[in-house]
């Protein structure tokens, strides 16, 4: 079984394209090989793996919410390396690249759970088993190319907007301000408006309920690191504990993800400048206190010593501090999670059908 980039598929009752594809060789299990095709469908994109050697397939989708918390209910049936042999389309891989995998079942042996472990990031996702019989081929689509005529324009444009951004770089960045999370935030579906806290020198923070409940603040800050394409510094979940506190760190911004007290399953979202941060020391709206006190501790850790050299003309809400030290500032899930879809903003800007990370 063999698909090229365009191919058409239905699998049950959806309708797919396949878009890309990487073909993995495992070295450690006598050198076997299998397919995994990126799908476009009318279900969001997902990946379709076809064994033919074990006659296994299975179609699966990003869980990236797993992060490591992988319950009793599943139990491992595969692992070992999976190694890039081979791949085309819209996929963001390199031939001999490699990452370790585990596959799980669940008790039925109909639903599957995969991890692979690059070295960018762990990636997961979950799926189910289907029937060879299931994939149906219903056509073809010729892939979009670019001609010579259209590639030379592209290079002249290149150009010209890369000669912007140096002449106009500086004043660029100044006017926006670095407000890509504030944007998103307003003008976002996913968030409503709750309240807003002015703090000192005229500055506010603005707090935002998601809008869906019961959440948790991993799914919160994963729609928020999509929305502005992954352009962070630092992200940091309080304690590494899942559906813990989390602040968002930009060249501009410093954003607190939080459940309100009292009101179980509703996240809050307080975004501010980081000068806000500097120069107030008001607590997150509804925050419970120990709260409150991460996000003192984590601003002062992770930000004051910049902010200080940025704002040396306002006074500081800090100058007194005496509180705890966060060391664990960024570097753990949700930074790879940024770097991953950043890559993929750049990849897809950068070509026809943009790419991903690493893998999956």
């Amino acid at each position: 079984m063999g698909y090229k980039v365009g191919t058409l598929l239905r699998i049950g009752s959806m309708d797919a394209k396949v878009i890309g594809y990487i073909q993995y060789v495992n070295p450690q299990d006598g050198g076997k090989d299998w397919t995994e095709y990126r799908l476009k469908t009318n279900k969001g994109e997902c990946w379709l793996s076809c064994d033919d050697i074990y006659q296994e397939y299975s179609i699966s989708w990003p869980a990236n919410q797993v992060r490591g918390q992988i319950g009793p209910e599943w139990h491992k049936v595969d692992e070992g390396v999976q190694v890039v042999k081979s791949y085309g389309g819209d996929v963001d891989v390199d031939p001999g690249e490699r990452a370790n995998f585990m596959e799980y079942e669940d008790d039925s042996e109909d639903h599957t759970l995969s991890v692979e472990m690059w070295s960018d990031g762990t990636e997961y996702s979950t799926g189910e088993y289907i029937e060879k019989s299931d994939i149906i081929e219903t056509g073809y689509e010729k892939p979009k190319s670019s001609s010579n005529s259209a590639s030379a324009k592209l290079a002249i444009w290149l150009i010209v907007i890369t000669s912007i951004i140096c002449l106009f770089g500086p004043a660029l960045t100044s006017s926006t301000g670095g407000r890509d999370m504030s944007k998103y935030l307003k003008n976002s579906s996913y968030f409503v408006y709750e309240t807003s806290i002015t703090g000192n020198e005229k500055q506010t923070a603005t707090v935002y309920r998601y809008d869906y409940s019961p959440a948790t603040t991993d799914d919160v800050a994963m729609r928020i690191i999509d929305g502005i394409e992954g352009k962070t510094e630092s992200v940091t979940q309080k304690d590494d504990i899942t559906d813990a506190e989390i602040a968002i760190l930009t060249k501009k911004e410093y954003c607190l993800i939080y459940h309100p007290e009292g009101e179980e399953g509703s996240v809050f979202v307080q975004i501010s400048d980081r000068k806000y941060n500097y120069t107030s020391d008001n607590e997150p709206y509804k925050s419970s206190a120990a709260d409150s006190h991460w996000y003192r501790s984590h601003y002062h850790s992770s930000s004051y010593a910049k902010d200080a050299s940025t704002f040396k003309k306002s006074a500081s809400a800090y100058s007194m501090y005496d509180g705890d030290t966060i060391h664990n500032i960024g570097n753990g899930y949700f930074d790879s999670y940024s770097n991953s879809v950043r890559q993929a903003s750049i990849n897809n800007r950068s070509s026809d059908g943009g790419g991903l990370s690493s893998g999956k």
